[in-house]
């Protein structure tokens, strides 16, 4: 039986093959966006194929099911044959290794004869590449760099591809067994991590041990790996491992708390515990044989003598001395937010119009948005200029004219996300940024500089008089591209000193600034943006992951400038 991870493999190879072929891009799309879905399937393809139910997956139709069908049956699929006729299986690694790309990558093919990584790694090192024209020895140290840093460990996932498999997942096992009263997602994606290596699920049953048993015989389980009476370690159909425990209704507290902290929240708690002569492990709290009921989270923490710690805030970072002091913060929620203040439209590399964004908005219940298309200096999204700037706010001006027309109670605002170029300075002259409403400076090109050069270059904009908000401060891309080594203690003080607002991007490839930086904005009083940094409407989703991120970060509605109304944002600008 073909794995969905198998044939999601063979179709992102094709698109791979057909990028390095300089073949057409849209279908390359299509055949990366079918092995994402297909990776993603809770159920095995196999599955979907046995019912003649291929077309039911996202982005499936008539020849690429044929394809899937071919590949499940004979094990080849006779497109991808043509194309590795052309390009040897090991160049397509040899293109993803950082600093390197499609038309290096044939380059490197066709005039050193590269069809791996080992030969790729010996071309480097024996200065062979740097020989090549146009290409230099600077090439030859990132690709070496880049050799160095790919991952060996198990697989990592990120929050935003985990918590809706694992929201999935769990009501398909309260669907699947009525005698289930309570679950629960747990572990690092319930502590909302940006970065998880599995899912960890906690449930509630009369018959604990009964109901495992038939959870393990569901279609969404691969394969088994490990199991007691009550808890199971299964693998997927995505690959992806996840823990199962179920429990008690009187042990539900205990597992559910013992099972979301980290090492450090546990540990500090059973000291506790320990202190009020109580034992505390996942099967309950225990006052020598005695096992005390904990029906609920609260009340574990109760018999510690705290108040209940959110999810987000369990890891070590202070948590439990700020809830014995009556410190925690009250912390932001989604309904909090009234504004996305980072978006793009097709203006510069976004999809959809200035007024359906607006409509999209509006239908979250937002009372005002910030459009950021990109600056004029990426010209391969389509940039925008002074003159270009000056059409779109006659678009917008014309939305919002139409909304009041309408009686609608939301207005979008003109902004635009500006480069920090190489050299420190802004992709557009002071006296445009002056004319917008509200300007996100981000980092996005020469990201590998020295500390000093690069921090020097943040803080510039940061100093700007016409820069709002520093967008995705360090530019990273989470498990593919580690961001700008930024001098991060000398980041804050500037932004303190000058009020400049910092952005948590909440496109969950990015989740940037960090949750612990967002702590540390947060403690000297920085305001942040939770932003979705959206390129279509389903991209305004994102923004959860934002709030999430600044929730771990310990961060309050106050401390959020985009919880607050547009006349409140207008007091703290700097310009």
């Amino acid at each position: 039986m073909r794995s969905n991870q198998e044939v999601a493999a063979v179709f992102r190879n094709i698109a791979d093959a057909m990028e390095l072929l300089g073949e057409d891009r849209f279908k390359q799309q299509a055949y990366r966006r079918v092995a994402d879905a297909i990776q993603a399937l809770p159920l095995s393809v196999a599955d979907y194929y046995a019912r003649g139910a291929l077309r039911e997956i996202p982005g499936v139709g008539q020849a690429i099911a044929a394809k899937v069908q071919q590949f499940i049956e004979i094990g080849q699929i006779d497109l991808y044959e043509r194309l590795k006729a052309q390009v040897p299986e090991g160049v397509l690694l040899v293109m993803h290794v950082p600093g390197v790309g499609p038309k290096t990558a044939m380059r490197l093919y066709r005039e050193l004869g590269i069809v791996d990584l080992a030969g790729l790694q010996t071309a480097a090192a024996t200065g062979q590449i740097s020989s090549l024209k146009g290409l230099g020895k600077k090439l030859e140290v990132a690709i070496l760099a880049g050799l160095q840093e790919r991952p060996a460990e198990a697989p990592r996932w990120l929050l935003g591809e985990m918590l809706p498999l694992a929201n999935d997942l769990l009501a398909a096992f309260r669907a699947a067994d009525r005698t289930i009263s309570l679950g629960s997602i747990a572990g690092s994606l319930r502590r909302a991590a940006p970065v998880v290596n599995d899912i960890d699920l906690v449930l509630c049953a009369a018959d604990p041990g009964a109901t495992l048993e038939r959870l393990l015989r569901l279609p969404q389980i691969a394969t088994v790996e490990e199991r007691t009476a009550t808890s199971a370690t299964v693998t997927l159909h995505t690959t992806c491992g996840c823990h199962i425990l179920v429990t008690t209704t009187e042990q539900w507290g205990a597992a559910l708390v013992m099972w979301t902290g980290n090492g450090a929240h546990r540990t500090a708690l059973q000291r506790r515990a320990q202190a009020r002569g109580m034992r505390l492990e996942a099967d309950g709290v225990w006052q020598g044989s005695t096992r005390l009921p904990t029906t609920s989270e609260a009340g574990v923490y109760h018999l510690l003598d705290l108040p209940l710690i959110p999810p987000e805030l369990r890891e070590g970072w202070g948590e439990i001395e700020a809830a014995e002091a009556g410190r925690l913060p009250h912390l932001v929620e989604a309904s909090d937010i009234q504004a996305d203040m980072h978006m793009h439209t097709a203006w510069s590399d976004g999809t959809g119009t200035i007024a359906e964004r607006a409509e999209t908005c509006i239908a979250r219940g937002y009372h005002y948005a910030v459009i950021t298309d990109h600056s004029a200096y990426m010209g391969m999204v389509q940039g925008l200029d002074a003159a270009r700037l000056r059409a779109q706010r006659v678009e917008i001006d014309a939305v919002n004219a139409e909304l009041q027309r309408r009686g609608t109670d939301f207005h979008l605002l003109q902004g635009s996300e500006v480069d920090i170029l190489p050299d420190g300075s802004l992709a557009l002259p002071d006296d445009v940024l002056a004319s917008l409403d509200w300007v996100v400076a981000s980092l996005h090109v020469s990201l590998k500089q020295e500390r000093e050069v690069v921090t020097a270059r943040l803080l510039q904009a940061i100093y700007n008089p016409h820069v709002d908000c520093i967008g995705h401060p360090t530019g990273r891309l989470l498990l593919k591209r580690a961001g700008a080594d930024l001098d991060m203690e000398a980041v804050l003080e500037a932004a303190a000193e000058t009020g400049t607002v910092l952005e948590i991007d909440g496109a969950y490839e990015r989740l940037d600034l960090d949750a612990e930086v967002v702590k540390r904005a947060v403690d000297r009083g920085i305001k942040l943006a939770i932003d979705s940094d959206a390129h279509a409407d389903g991209d305004l989703d994102g923004l959860r992951y934002g709030v999430l991120t600044a929730r771990r970060g310990w961060a309050s509605a106050s401390d959020i400038v985009n919880s607050w109304d547009w006349e409140q944002v207008r007091l703290i600008q700097k310009a």
